[in-house]
């Protein structure tokens, strides 16, 4: 997905090659923690506080390598006072599941040896658009006031639906031919993904028409793509035909680079470790192809729910930006790799107050096929628009774009206003709607599976799509300790929650509190009292996928309920023993669920559990339960688990602040005392009044 607007820019350097004469230009060049490459380019004169722009480039199967591009506009950015700096990415392909980690990496060593940036202005292409656009949802990188986003994949997950599709349809139009037609199978289950090493290594951006034909031999002998006319024949120019049809695509390159993202990338998409690592997010079971003969026989199969949340976590754009985000973006009208329909997608997801969405009218296929002007022309809308200029309409864009031509800078200019993209429905067949609903405030609460009773999981849904997760659990074999608990901030995204940065607290000898990435952690709803977690812990921790039914639930938000009430649930603590803390649930007026996590200064971790009731005097008491005897994972067995009541907490809370001791049970003596403040404030909950 590499963007051939990089071509046509690069006379636009020439246009500027005074920056380096006239502004002396810092370089810096470098590997961040990940193993992604980068190189930054400040001005003369540049301080903290001024703009910063990450360009983002395309997709490419080429390995992380030194000095990445820092785009094609660099040169007029920095002469403008910018500072330029981009990241090689620490992932080969569909790079969507690190790269903000790279970028955020990136802009860590920026402040380092540069300094703080004011604004940051995300840019790319292709696959770098798309990662432009979830940047500008990243609260690491805030102040983003504006985004360019040329030709972004921005249905996101849906992008591979055409990918499965393809490759799936293509079965069903050769199954005649010959063994020699017939693509390489992959391991089962999914057969029709090709094993890591069956992937080639220069594939590049599968624009290549040539490299592509000699890796994809069997296209040729089914459908004769490549071959001189003479050696093609009538059965191959009808599958050929067929399978261009169903796939809206006209030419024959595009046909060939289209039906290497469905193979090598979908492929690597599907089995690289670092991405779905084997397990299948597709769904073709109930899907109407418009295809007669490829819907009666194409396999149907059916996407694990944990997959399907993951790629969608990593990929789709969500439109979650600050109100005064500025975004504009560009398609030519007839690309046949990410088509313009993706911007349909976009006009939907961002309000038009914040978007510019134009289409190039070209009068050939191309992928980004930009000329220098048209690219020059959405920059300097944007830079205006930032600056408080009104928001630019297409029209505009044509505007500045002549005024470019007019300076000298390359066009025809063919940006126009009455070309609209087509839904991206009509292009890619929809999946089934779910039946399940969106994850709301009426989730938080405790979880647990039924056979594996004695941990579970406190989950708090969080304003803003965020949610909260504390899994409390026993160590697995080898590890030190009798209990265990790992916890992580998520985003929700439909009826799942994707906790991609699961943390385990450690405590030493000398009380400092440190927290180590552990795994992740994937919660996937079918109602709002049962769903499944997967989680993917370190080595010793493993994977597992669990079924969760709701055990408790906040006073006042059972399922659907929209609500705001006034209670003390939420997690609190004390800033004297950070790293220990409370989790509370009123669940109704009478009873509050308390949850209590310590970090030992052995290194261990434990957890107690426990049922509070009034006790007379405006406060709570509870026996509060320490569970051992099992391990994590495979080892859990619940017939081991003992659970003795060993303690007694009281409890006092207000709205923001507390006062709690946990005592001994057997003689009374207070073992700590804790001087609370409230940490968080579930959705739902009523906040403190200022």
């Amino acid at each position: 997905m590499h963007h051939r607007f990089a071509a046509g820019l690069a006379a636009l350097a020439g246009l500027f090659v005074c920056v380096d004469a006239a502004h002396a230009v810092q370089t810096l060049s470098g590997q961040t923690a990940s193993g992604a490459y980068y190189q930054i380019q400040a001005p003369d004169g540049w301080k903290a506080g001024d703009s910063l722009v990450l360009f983002q480039h395309g997709l490419s199967f080429n390995p992380p390598a030194p000095n990445p591009s820092l785009g094609p506009l660099a040169a007029l950015q920095l002469q403008e006072g910018y500072a330029v700096a981009a990241s090689s990415y620490s992932q080969r392909a569909w790079a969507l599941f690190n790269a903000p980690d790279d970028n955020a990496q990136l802009l860590d060593t920026f402040k380092q040896k540069v300094g703080v940036p004011g604004a940051i202005i995300p840019w790319g292409g292709s696959l770098g658009g798309l990662i432009s656009l979830k940047l500008a949802e990243d609260a690491r990188f805030a102040p983003v006031p504006g985004v360019l986003s040329l030709c972004p994949p921005a249905a996101g997950s849906r992008t591979w639906d055409f990918g499965i599709d393809a490759r799936l349809a293509y079965d069903v139009v050769c199954k005649d031919v010959n063994s020699a037609g017939q693509l390489p199978k992959g391991a089962a289950p999914m057969t029709w993904a090709y094993n890591l090493d069956d992937i080639p290594d220069n594939l590049s951006d599968l624009q290549d028409k040539a490299q592509l034909a000699q890796t994809l031999l069997p296209v040729n002998v089914c459908t004769g793509v490549n071959l001189p006319s003479l050696l093609q024949n009538d059965a191959m120019l009808r599958r050929l035909d067929e399978l261009k049809t169903f796939a809206h695509i006209t030419s024959d390159d595009f046909f060939l680079t289209d039906l290497g993202y469905a193979t090598y990338g979908l492929s690597d998409l599907v089995r690289a470790p670092d991405k779905l690592g084997g397990i299948n997010p597709f769904t073709t079971t109930g899907v109407v192809y418009s295809d007669a003969a490829i819907n009666a026989g194409i396999t149907r199969i059916d996407a694990d729910p944990f997959a399907q949340l993951y790629l969608r976590w990593a990929s789709d754009f969500r439109g979650r930006v600050d109100p005064a985000t500025k975004v504009i973006s560009m398609h030519t009208n007839h690309d046949e790799l990410v088509i313009p329909a993706h911007e349909s997608v976009l006009r939907a997801t961002l309000p038009a107050t914040q978007l510019t969405s134009a289409l190039v009218n070209e009068s050939s296929p191309t992928h980004c096929g930009f000329n220098t002007a048209e690219g020059v022309a959405a920059w300097e809308a944007l830079r205006a628009w930032i600056a408080g200029a009104k928001q630019p309409s297409v029209a505009d864009l044509q505007t500045g774009c002549q005024s470019a031509v007019a300076s000298g800078v390359k066009g025809p200019c063919r940006i126009d206003a009455s070309l609209q993209p087509p839904s991206f429905d009509s292009q890619v067949a929809p999946r089934p709607a779910s039946t399940a609903p969106n994850v709301d405030a009426s989730y938080s609460g405790l979880w647990y599976d039924p056979a594996r009773s004695g941990e579970g999981i406190e989950l708090e849904i969080l304003p803003g799509n965020k949610a909260l997760v504390y899994f409390f659990t026993y160590p697995p074999n080898g590890v030190a300790g009798s209990q265990a608990w790992v916890f992580g901030m998520g985003d929700i995204v439909g009826n799942g929650i994707e906790f991609a940065d699961v943390r385990r607290g450690q405590r030493d000898a000398q009380g400092k509190v440190t927290s180590q990435h552990w795994g992740r952690i994937a919660l996937s709803f079918d109602t709002c009292t049962s769903g499944g977690m997967r989680w993917d812990g370190p080595a010793g921790w493993g994977s597992m996928e669990v079924p969760l039914f709701k055990l408790s639930q906040l006073d006042g938000l059972g399922c659907g309920s929209s609500g705001t009430t006034a209670q003390a649930s939420g997690a609190w603590y004390d800033p004297v023993t950070t790293g220990n803390g409370f989790l509370v649930e009123r669940s109704d007026a009478g009873h509050l669920q308390v949850l209590y996590f310590q970090l030992n200064t052995d290194g261990t971790q434990s957890w107690m559990i426990g049922t509070a009731v009034p006790d007379g005097s405006g406060g709570y008491t509870a026996q509060l339960i320490e569970p051992t005897g099992t391990h994590f994972g495979s080892g859990f067995d619940k017939t081991q688990i003992a659970k003795p009541a060993n303690y007694v907490l009281n409890m006092r809370l207000d709205c923001a602040t507390g006062d709690a001791s946990i005592a001994a049970r057997a003689d009374g003596f207070v073992l700590q005392t804790f001087a609370l403040r409230r940490l968080t404030t579930p959705a739902g909950i009523s906040a403190c009044p200022p």
